[in-house]
């Protein structure tokens, strides 16, 4: 009777866990400057990202993404070059959020980044290091916190090891509550 009556309570509490836990996905797009073993060459950016509240961390979001900056001279047309110089990476980082007067927000994030320099043609080294994030904009969510956040943001990743890799994108930024 004790093991049955232990097993209901520990399913009542996994879900009711589960059910507070908020999945949201998404990106940004914008510009800024790539630069790993040459001087800074300015990019388009773009990132998408997953990230969910946990129980562990109540201030803090988790937050796991993409990021990939290119040359912006890749997107103008009759370009001769052969190569346009690029990053990619991944990172994960933790986010808090602050609200001003309703839908307003600020948020804030650090983490790390594993960053692919590809800035010459000879060039595929991963190097590790840190990622800041800023951003501000409207949260247009509902009582139920379902929907979509915008605004505009700056992230700064840089790394510390090989060709020193770093990035910086001003973006304009969505979030989707799923």
């Amino acid at each position: 009777m004790f093991r049955l009556n232990f097993i209901i309570i520990l399913i009542i509490a996994t879900i009711t866990v589960n059910s507070q836990i908020k999945i949201n996905a998404g990106g940004y797009l914008g510009g800024g400057t790539i630069k790993g073993e040459s001087p800074s060459v300015g990019s388009f950016s773009a990132s998408f990202f997953f990230e969910t509240n946990t129980v562990l961390f109540v201030e803090v979001t988790p937050r796991l993404g993409y990021i990939f900056a290119k040359d912006f001279n890749a997107l103008l047309p009759g370009s001769r070059k052969t190569y346009f110089p690029y990053m990619q990476g991944f990172y994960f980082k933790g986010i808090t959020t602050q609200y001003f007067s309703g839908k307003i927000f600020l948020e804030e994030g650090v983490g790390l980044i594993a960053i692919n320099d590809r800035t010459f043609n000879d060039t595929n080294l991963w190097a590790y290091g840190v990622v800041l994030s800023i951003a501000g904009g409207w949260d247009l969510r509902g009582f139920n916190l379902d929907g979509i956040r915008l605004g505009a943001g700056v992230d700064y990743g840089i790394t510390f090891n090989k060709s020193l890799p770093q990035y910086t994108s001003v973006h304009l930024y969505f979030n989707y509550s799923i």
